[in-house]
């Protein structure tokens, strides 16, 4: 999983024209039309691991390549002034069951905002904060926590998020920030549908949602040295009834947070509210919920050093006489920037998971999991 890319600024639009990653380089030719740049990550994990639920984990430790992925940009200018392009990633992993991540193009104007079409994340994602964009490294449980943590079956809510579309296919729009306001928005016709072949037989009774648009708000702000961000999104969409099941629980999902920073130090909040989102009839009729969650953090950076601390909390109510699925997760996190596009972090995470099967006889699941990671870039 991504740390979420935070776009806040106009200027950030403006030049985001390529996929978000931290080193692009190899910039090629391509005739007259739009010049090309090559760039992409790979990541190399040792996760140490100890857990009360370990069936598919005695071993205690695991090697994983997290992410290894391409990126292709392509962006160029046209007389009026008017960006446009497109970016690709594509997967690179062995055992990658999709060619490709994000694909999109977009057009892009400091006078009337962003447009993107394509395989990207929703507004909400981008336009919300929390304390997620102000740690380091992996960035705790937006990090990869549940990767190695067994979290059940009970739809516990395990790492941070305010969006259910991901890269489904969907267009989006930023305006441009003013007096330190910047409004985004997305329409996704089906969480289920990204680009390729396959996205045509994709069914409209699937169980997916359809009709999800998303739209939020974000202010910055700075006195002195000081400077913050505050945002509200929600995102919403009805749910397509599978064959023969039941109805779900609409999309409602609403999001707050809050970031601040100064002389090195960053302190962030964020709330997430999922409402009844994908719920049976039937757990809705006995008090199921999809959950909520809270998350506090701090970070302090300097050089090439970062060091943070999160506190996250996430509670989903089940049907009655069944118990709460609880998940608490505190991370501490640390990065070091050993030299260009190549940078160690370490994650150190202790988990308290509660009910995870979200059963009348709770199984209940503590651990704690040290992740040594080795990003490189470029």
């Amino acid at each position: 999983m991504n740390k979420k890319t935070l776009w806040l600024s106009t200027s950030a639009l403006a030049g985001a024209a390529m996929i978000a990653t931290p080193a692009m380089a190899g910039q090629v030719g391509s005739k007259d039309a739009l010049s090309v740049t090559l760039g992409g990550q790979l990541r190399f994990q040792v996760g140490f691991l100890d857990q009360d639920v370990s069936a598919t984990a005695g071993r205690g430790y695991q090697f994983k390549v997290d992410e290894s992925e391409i990126a292709i940009g392509a962006e160029a200018t046209a007389d009026n002034g008017l960006k446009y392009g497109v970016s690709i990633e594509l997967n690179a992993g062995g055992a990658d069951t999709a060619a490709a991540d994000e694909t999109y193009a977009f057009i892009d104007s400091t006078n009337w905002g962003r447009v993107e079409l394509g395989d990207q994340d929703d507004a909400t994602d981008r336009i919300f904060v929390e304390s997620d964009d102000i740690l380091v490294g992996r960035a705790g449980p937006d990090g990869d926590v549940a990767d190695f943590i067994a979290f059940g079956t009970g739809g516990g809510i395990s790492a941070t998020g305010n969006t259910i579309t991901g890269d489904a296919t969907k267009a989006t729009y930023f305006t441009p920030r003013f007096a330190g306001f910047q409004l985004g928005g997305s329409l996704t016709p089906d969480s289920g549908q990204s680009s390729g072949g396959a996205a045509v037989a994709d069914s409209d009774s699937d169980g997916d949602f359809e009709n999800v648009y998303g739209i939020g708000a974000n202010y910055e702000g700075k006195f002195d040295d000081v400077s913050f961000a505050l945002s509200l999104t929600g995102e919403f969409g009805s749910s397509e009834t599978a064959a023969g099941a039941a109805t779900n629980g609409d999309v409602e999902t609403i999001a707050a947070g809050a970031i601040v920073n100064f002389a090195g130090f960053g302190l962030g909040v964020g709330y997430v509210d999922l409402a009844e989102q994908g719920q049976t009839a039937a757990a809705m009729t006995g008090g199921a919920d999809s959950g909520s969650y809270y998350t506090v953090g701090g970070s302090y950076k300097t050089g090439p050093w970062g060091v943070s601390l999160n506190w996250f909390e996430s509670s989903k109510a089940n049907t009655a006489g069944i118990s709460d699925t609880d998940i608490r997760i505190i991370s501490l996190d640390v990065a070091y920037a050993v030299a260009p596009g190549w940078e160690v972090n370490l994650s150190a995470n202790t988990v308290s998971a509660d009910n995870i099967n979200a059963t009348a006889v709770p199984v209940n699941n503590d651990g704690t999991v040290v992740i040594i990671s080795n990003q490189f870039d470029f």
